[in-house]
C-alpha cells in the first residue's frame, strides 16, 4: 500500500545556529501547548504501534505544514523542536531548518535517532534532499543494514531520480550540459540491485526500494515496460491488506496508477 509519515528520539544537540539579535525567538514551550492542543490520542496510539517513542502527541500532518508556512525557515527554533524529542515537533523541526546550515554530522545524527519511519520520510523529502551532503548520505545510507538509515539512503535515491528525470526534461529542451551524463545514475546496476535485495530487506527499507521500481518507471519511459517485468517478477511481496482509498503496493499496479493519472 503507499501512504506516508515519521518520527525520532532526544539526542545530542545539532550544530548551532549564528543568531540574529533582530529576531524575536518563538516561544518554544507555546508552540508545543499548541501542538499538544492538537493531539488525538487516536493518532498518537497509531503512531506509537508504527513505531514512534518518546513524547508524541499525535498531530496530523495537515495541522503542521500551514503552521510551518506560518513560522517560515528558522533554524534556530528547528533545533529546538527537534531537541524536545517530541514526535510532531520533531516532523515540524524538519520543515523550518535550513538545509544549507546542516553539517554531515547533523544528518547522521537525526537518522540514526530516528523510530519512526514517517519522521525519516519528513526527514528526507522536507530537509536533506536539499542539503549539500545529500548524494554522499544516499550513497552511504543505501548500504545500511539498519532499516530506517536504510530507508532515508533509498527514499534520497527517490529525490535523486527525480531531479535526474526533471533534468533530462529540461536537457531535451534547452540542450544538455556537457559532461551532464557523468552524473547520471546507473539504472542498469540499481535495478540489479534492488532484483537482488528487495526480498530480504527489512519492511521500512523495502518499502522505499519498492517505490524506486515505480519511480523509475514512471519517469524514465524507455524503462517501463522493464520495470513491470520486475515487479511481475517480485510478485506480491507485500501481504497486508490495502486500506480503502490507498494503492497497491504490487509494482505493476501501483505503476499503472500512476501512469494513469492525468497530467497537465
Amino acid at each position: 500500500m503507499v501512504k506516508k509519515a515519521a518520527t525520532t528520539t532526544a539526542m545530542k544537540p545539532l550544530t548551532k545556529p549564528a543568531t540574529n539579535p533582530a529576531s524575536k525567538p518563538v516561544d518554544v514551550k507555546r508552540l508545543l501547548a499548541q501542538l499538544e492542543s492538537w493531539g488525538s490520542e487516536g493518532a498518537r496510539r497509531i503512531y506509537m504501534l508504527q513505531g514512534a517513542t518518546g513524547a508524541c502527541f499525535g498531530v496530523p500532518l495537515g495541522k503542521l505544514r500551514p503552521l510551518a508556512k506560518q513560522l517560515k525557515r528558522d533554524h534556530a527554533l528547528g533545533l529546538a523542536l527537534w531537541a524536545s524529542g517530541n514526535v510532531d515537533a520533531q516532523v515540524l523541526a524538519t520543515m523550518v531548518l535550513d538545509p544549507d546550515r546542516l553539517s554531515t554530522a547533523d544528518g547522521e545524527r537525526m537518522v540514526k535517532a530516528c523510530t519512526w519511519f514517517r519522521v525519516v520520510d519528513e526527514l528526507v523529502n522536507n530537509l536533506l534532499h536539499a542539503t549539500p551532503h545529500a548524494e554522499s548520505l544516499r550513497v552511504k545510507w543505501m548500504k545500511s543494514k539498519f532499516e530506517l538509515v536504510g530507508r532515508a539512503g533509498w527514499s534520497l535515491m527517490c529525490a535523486r531520480l527525480a531531479r535526474e528525470a526533471e533534468g533530462a526534461a529540461d536537457g531535451a529542451a534547452d540542450g544538455a550540459a556537457d559532461g551532464a551524463a557523468d552524473a547520471k545514475i546507473d539504472l542498469d546496476a540499481l535495478l540489479a540491485t534492488i532484483a537482488a535485495e528487495i526480498l530480504a530487506a527489512p519492511l521500512r527499507k523495502q518499502e522505499v526500494m519498492n517505490r524506486v521500481i515505480v519511480e523509475i518507471a514512471t519517469r524514465f519511459p524507455a524503462r517501463t515496460k522493464e520495470c513491470v517485468a520486475l515487479g511481475e517478477k517480485l510478485g506480491r511481496f507485500d501481504k497486508r491488506p490495502v486500506p480503502k482509498g490507498c494503492v497497491a503496493s504490487y509494482a505493476p499496479e501501483w505503476i499503472a496508477s500512476v501512469l494513469a493519472r492525468p497530467h497537465s
